[in-house]
């Protein structure tokens, strides 16, 4: 498991999230925040009424949370070429994050404001500007200082912070697949116990944002270690499993996937390896 126990420093992280983002894989699924607005818009993830787009394969339910369960997961190389650069508290305080500034920052950027990036950052800030569901914590962070000092004031006091994120491995970096594959869990699944739980997803942005979110209950936390189907590929990190959808938009894509009724079960997912999960005590 690549995990860092406290004390986590601003010196620790950069190098963890370095070392995570110059690595030849990385999954590509996109995580979708509870807070989605309604309405939107995934009839292209569906073909007959069959889900289609690979990358969404992060979902599942909580009965398949075991030893010996075989799911379909997805990875993706990653380009360096679009990993955006990190900006120090510094810089990051100085530029405003906003979207009520939106058109000053794509200014500043140079960005078409009907641009896919221009939209992406239209739509990042919105989400970071959302209030949270009753029982939800969430914040945005500009910077890694900012990130690593809001998730101690979030959850942790200094002493029982852990930082964990998602790890593949293969004897051979040049042997590793970016395909759909059938993974089993290798080891029966790990539960965390009595522990606060924090993710934190990179979002696209022309500098690295993290937006990190969790609940105050009703979320498990487990530590898993999977094989690919031809025995060459092994993933090890967290998944977490939100055991309380009630407050969840109704059309949720977590709930297309797994073809639940919306809001009556339990979604577990996993990360991407360019997130980060806290967790403490």
């Amino acid at each position: 498991m690549a995990s860092l126990r406290f004390s986590v420093t601003f010196p620790a992280l950069l190098f963890l999230l370095l070392s995570l983002w110059v690595v030849e894989a990385h999954t590509s699924r996109k995580l979708i925040s509870n807070n989605d607005q309604e309405g939107q818009n995934i009839s292209h993830l569906f073909k007959d009424g069959v889900f289609e787009d690979p990358t969404m394969y992060m979902f599942f339910k909580i009965d398949d949370l075991k030893l010996g369960t075989k799911l379909p997961i997805y990875f993706d190389k990653n380009d360096l070429r679009k990993v955006p650069p990190f900006l120090t508290r510094q810089e990051a305080d100085l530029i405003p994050f906003s979207e009520s500034k939106l058109d000053l920052l794509l200014n500043h950027f140079s960005i078409s404001k009907d641009s896919p990036q221009g939209k992406a950052m239209k739509e990042t800030l919105q989400r970071c500007d959302f209030k949270g569901i009753e029982g939800e914590y969430k914040f945005c962070g500009t910077s890694l200082e900012s990130m690593l000092d809001l998730a101690k004031k979030t959850i942790a006091s200094n002493a029982d912070l852990k930082v964990m994120t998602t790890k593949v491995t293969v004897p051979d970096q040049n042997t590793i697949s970016y395909a759909l594959h059938n993974y089993t869990f290798a080891e029966a699944p790990k539960a965390l116990h009595g522990i606060k739980v924090l993710g934190c997803h990179r979002m696209p942005y022309p500098y690295v944002v993290y937006y990190c979110h969790g609940h105050k209950s009703g979320t498990k936390v487990f530590e898993v270690n999977l094989m690919s189907e031809d025995g060459i590929q092994r993933v090890v990190g967290p998944v977490v499993c939100h055991m309380d959808t009630s407050m969840w938009n109704a059309d949720h894509v977590a709930f297309k996937v797994l073809k639940i009724e919306p809001r009556s079960a339990p979604v577990c997912h996993f990360f991407p390896l360019d997130n980060i999960v806290w967790v403490a005590k």
